[in-house]
């Protein structure tokens, strides 16, 4: 399929630096395999790139990753970013199905770090940003069915606010008829409402062992989410979701081994 027109009018068209060529008979455009790619015109070899995914997916810093691959630390980073931005990522993520059943949800905070000082007045981050703060606390939305399908958003706001669980929080994230298992939180009432279905509430206070019992599996989420982010540096609001997607897709192929999710990625064009 041509990433111009998208249309699947195409033919081979020879090859160039060893790989195969193409050609769209519609927008006449020429392309390779690799054109949506993440190695798309890096300077990378193939092997800095195998190690460059394993060890992003240990959740090691930029730093590591540009020791490891004998690079700059500018240059590992970048090329994490493409990785997490990759359509490859996004292809071979579990289809998206609806929550359904018992449904648990919960919100948990992460401490965003803030690099720089925003020098435009109209940058939409210093909405969230106190007056000389360093460290501001950035919310994420999670929630898993009983069938183990996983949602994780960033609200990009300190606390969960009421437009943005109208907006996300719908019946197109939620069967209708299904049972929600929350805290006591009060917009929690509204998801229930807009999604048609029965609200469980557990109050923290009384009991943390029974709370956590009634919300362990989107507690072990809430945890493997911030052992996941602990060891990067200088995420806001901008790539917190990127991050995420990262982990999304590490949490669903955890019966890989790093080889595996090695080649999973690169091969899979």
């Amino acid at each position: 399929m041509s990433p111009d027109c998208k249309s699947f009018k195409c033919v081979k068209n020879g090859f160039k630096n060893d790989k195969q060529r193409y050609l769209c008979k519609n927008c006449k455009s020429s392309f390779d395999a690799f054109r949506n790619h993440f190695t798309y015109r890096s300077k990378l070899s193939y092997e800095q790139w195998d190690l460059l995914i394993k060890i992003a997916m240990l959740g090691q810093s930029s730093r590591i990753i540009a020791n490891f691959i004998n690079t700059s630390t500018l240059s590992a980073w970048f090329n994490r970013q493409k990785l997490m931005k990759s359509k490859q990522l996004a292809k071979t993520q579990k289809s998206f199905k609806k929550l359904s059943g018992i449904i648990e949800i919960d919100e948990t905070f992460i401490k965003e770090i803030h690099k720089g000082n925003f020098k435009s007045k109209d940058d939409p981050r210093k909405l969230y940003i106190e007056p000389n703060a360093k460290n501001t606390k950035c919310c994420i939305q999670v929630a898993i069915d009983e069938n183990l399908n996983i949602y994780a958003q960033v609200t990009n706001t300190k606390r969960l606010k009421r437009k943005w669980v109208e907006d996300n929080l719908t019946n197109k994230l939620i069967k209708e008829n299904s049972l929600l298992k929350t805290d006591m939180h009060p917009l929690y009432d509204l998801v229930a409402i807009q999604t048609k279905c029965k609200l469980k509430q557990v109050k923290h206070n009384a009991s943390k062992k029974a709370s956590y019992y009634n919300l362990k599996n989107v507690s072990k989420v809430q945890s493997s989410i911030k052992e996941f982010l602990t060891h990067y540096h200088g995420i806001g609001f901008t790539n917190i979701q990127d991050y995420l997607n990262l982990w999304k897709w590490k949490y669903q192929h955890y019966g890989l081994n790093p080889y595996q999710q090695s080649s999973l990625l690169y091969f899979n064009l």
